[in-house]
This record gives structure tokens, sequence and C-alpha cells, in this order.
């Protein structure tokens, strides 16, 4: 192997070191999608536009809605309100209303912070 045949090694290897982030970045810019599952049946979506979802529960509706990016849980009608104030569904944390039987999930690349769940030294 020649001084040349290492600097083309060299070059071709950081190339591709530094085009992996690029990749997967833009890979993952239109893939965060919500599924919203309910006794009727589920509905798919994805976070990019803003919306609002209405699902039958077992024992009133649930209302989801999509802004900004994020699915939310705006309102049930459940006595408690746990689903309310569950916040946003993340990926691996979905947001439940048991009482309706209602789960609303996020898969694919929603918020960067949901990909760590504990910090530690």
């Amino acid at each position: 192997m020649t001084r040349g045949d290492g600097i083309v090694l060299a070059c071709v290897l950081a190339v591709a070191l530094l085009s992996v982030p690029a990749v997967l970045a833009v890979a993952d810019a239109g893939s965060a999608a919500a599924l919203i599952s309910g006794p009727a049946g589920q509905t798919e979506t994805t976070l990019s536009d803003n919306a609002r979802y209405t699902v039958e529960g077992r024992e009133g509706t649930v209302v989801f809605e999509v802004r900004d990016g994020h699915l939310l849980c705006t309102s049930s009608s459940c006595a408690d309100q746990v689903c309310v104030r569950q916040r946003e569904a993340l990926p691996g944390r979905p947001v439940v209303c048991a009482p309706n039987g209602v789960v609303a999930r996020v898969s694919g690349a929603a918020a960067k912070e949901a990909s760590l769940d504990a910090v530690s030294r």
C-alpha cells in the first residue's frame, strides 16, 4: 500500500463517517407517525400536519390533536382525566385512556430529547 492509497482510504473513510448523520437526519425527517387505536379501529397519521381526531371509546369520546409536531390528548370523557395530564405522546411513551380503551402511540423521529430517558456519569 502506497502513501497515495493511504490518503485515498482516509478520505473515503472521512466522507463515509461524516455522511452517516446527514443521511439519518434526512431519513427520519418525515418518518414520525402517530397511531391512535380505539375500540372501533385505528387511525394513522403523520405529525407534520396539524389536525384534530375524535375517537369513540367504550365510555365516551377522547380528543387528540396533532399540533406543531406533537400528539396531545386535549380532552376525554373519563372521570380522572389522566390521559389529558400525560402531556404529549412520545416514542416509547404512549398516551393511554384506560376507561375508554384508547391508546395513542408515536413512532419514528419525533422529539430528539425523547430518545433519552436518563443521564448518568
